[in-house]
């Protein structure tokens, strides 16, 4: 059976074809919930959905009809995607998941219903502050993924980390989500870099050499002066003391990462026992570093954006069936 999968978020939307081996092929545009937020109309999402759509059919000499069937995750099912569906809430295995999937068409992206998964919602009992409320759209698929391809899905409490355009912490255990954390640490990056008096101190992303040391100190700053003081800092590295470009990257780095400390900080629990880290390469290769040096009690194991990729097709693929019960 073949299989389109929609994965769109924050920025980006990807569609990728798999079949029941687990290999897919993928084609991708820089459109996402970014984009909607900003024109206020999900019309450049549903264009940039059909383009990609027709892309992929087009490529692999195959029709829609040849498709089992096409199922959506991340934000394309929120009030800045294609059409808004309830989180379910936290704890939630991939049964209330599958219980909770929507069928939806729409004849203006493509001539198939549309199944979309549902995001999570953690920390909104009436009990909980407003500190412990957080949702998520998307990361719910490579986390099933992965229970599966380790053959997890019954395991003690572990963390998954994630990097996109928001960077997110989320607690697993006896395979339940059960809590998660968000920073908007991706694109808070991106918009100083490239909007505050801090651009002319900084290299592209792509471009860093990690110097361990001035992630350090970055980190170092956040925690003693509070974030905004330590990214002024970062200026001050700059002007007064003639730092390299790379150096004052990677001191920018750490003051962003500062905040990606106090999330998995919250959720770690004398339980804890390994934390898995994926998403954007930079962020993992990092943190795992400076999580060793903070835990060194704690396994991290690190998931390449490629792996991830897969990890979320499986996933989505995993729920659908487990769905079929109820069908």
């Amino acid at each position: 059976m073949r299989y389109l999968l929609i994965d769109s978020g924050t920025s980006n939307s990807r569609i990728r074809l798999c079949d029941e081996k687990g290999s897919f092929k993928s084609v991708s545009k820089q459109v996402g919930a970014r984009d909607v937020a900003i024109s206020g109309n999900n019309n450049v999402l549903k264009s940039s959905l059909r383009t990609c759509i027709s892309e992929i059919l087009k490529k692999n000499n195959i029709v829609i009809s040849d498709i089992e069937a096409i199922i959506a995750a991340g934000m394309i099912s929120s009030n800045v995607g294609l059409i808004d569906i309830p989180h379910i809430s936290a704890p939630a295995s991939i049964t209330e998941i599958a219980k909770n999937l929507k069928t939806i068409y729409f004849p203006d992206i493509v001539d198939k219903e549309i199944i979309f998964i549902p995001g999570v919602k953690t920390g909104f009992n009436l009990e909980n502050r407003l500190e412990e409320k957080d949702i998520m759209r998307g990361e719910e698929t490579e986390i099933f993924g992965y229970l599966e391809s380790e053959q997890e899905e019954n395991c003690e409490e572990v963390l998954f980390m994630h990097y996109g355009s928001h960077h997110k912490c989320i607690k697993v255990s006896s395979g339940n989500i059960v809590e998660s954390r968000t920073s908007i640490t991706g694109e808070l990056l991106m918009a100083i870099a490239q909007n505050t008096i801090l651009k002319s101190s900084l290299i592209p992303i792509d471009q860093v050499n990690v110097n361990i040391g001035m992630v350090r100190e970055g980190v170092k700053a956040a925690e003693v002066s509070g974030f905004g003081r330590a990214l002024f800092t970062t200026r001050i590295l700059d002007v007064m003391e003639k730092r390299t470009s790379q150096e004052l990257t990677n001191f920018y780095l750490g003051v962003l990462l500062h905040m990606d400390l106090e999330l998995i900080s919250v959720l770690m629990t004398q339980y804890t026992k390994k934390i898995i880290f994926y998403g954007k390469k930079l962020f993992p290769s990092i943190t795992v570093d400076l999580i060793a040096e903070r835990y060194p009690q704690i396994e991290t194991i690190t998931i390449s954006e490629e792996q991830s990729d897969f990890l979320s097709s499986k996933g989505a693929i995993k729920i659908y069936k487990k769905s079929l019960t109820w069908r």
